[in-house]
């Protein structure tokens, strides 16, 4: 009689253990999913809002140009032009924060990046300067030919950004430079987790 009290002694106690380690591994999950929500709201409001710009180059162009007016694909005599101008400018590169994905994964915050991309480009139409010029006698420069010069160099000028990997490289570093100084300082990330940046595109 005895050993029937005991093994239903032993039956109950397993099972409040088991129900109690059934407890703890679904409070443990529930303290774990919330601790991520709050990483993740943390993180996401600390980020910029709007577009982030990560580098900025600026540029001197020199520009040279000539032309002729034309008759049948053929150079029309005594109207041949030449010049050479140069040109400051400023294109920034960056982000839209806001296509910035957070993601935590064990003791890492991944921040899934999107592409660089040129944000804006400004020329500077005070230091259009003319270094030489020659003009014929029917056919010279006027104001709509600077206009197009620029705007002719400015397309130029933004093809080459995009085929120089470097200035993105560098646009990522600045980038990612920036928002470990602004995060991993934050109470709850500090010591606890590491930031790993996903950049999209990059090889």
């Amino acid at each position: 009689m005895y050993l029937k009290y005991f093994v239903i002694l032993i039956v109950l106690v397993s099972a409040a253990l088991f129900g109690g380690f059934i407890g703890y591994k679904l409070n443990s999950n529930a303290v774990s999913k919330e601790t991520t929500i709050n990483v993740k709201s943390t993180v996401k409001e600390i980020l910029p809002a709007a577009e982030y710009t990560s580098l900025v180059y600026h540029y001197t162009s020199v520009i040279t140009h000539s032309e002729a007016a034309k008759l049948f694909n053929f150079d029309l005599p005594l109207t041949e032009k030449k010049a050479i101008y140069t040109i400051d400018g400023s294109i920034k590169l960056g982000f839209n924060s806001a296509d910035i994905v957070v993601d935590i994964s064990y003791n890492n915050i991944v921040l899934k990046m999107p592409r660089i991309k040129i944000l804006s480009h400004e020329i500077y139409p005070e230091t259009f300067s003319l270094y030489d010029e020659k003009t014929s006698l029917f056919n010279r420069y006027t104001l709509k030919d600077a206009n197009a010069i620029q705007l002719a160099n400015k397309s130029e000028m933004e093809l080459k950004v995009r085929q120089n990997r470097g200035l993105y490289l560098q646009a990522m570093k600045f980038a990612e430079d920036n928002l470990r100084q602004m995060l991993e300082n934050l109470p709850g990330i500090k010591g606890k987790y590491t930031l790993i940046f996903d950049w999209q595109g990059a090889k």
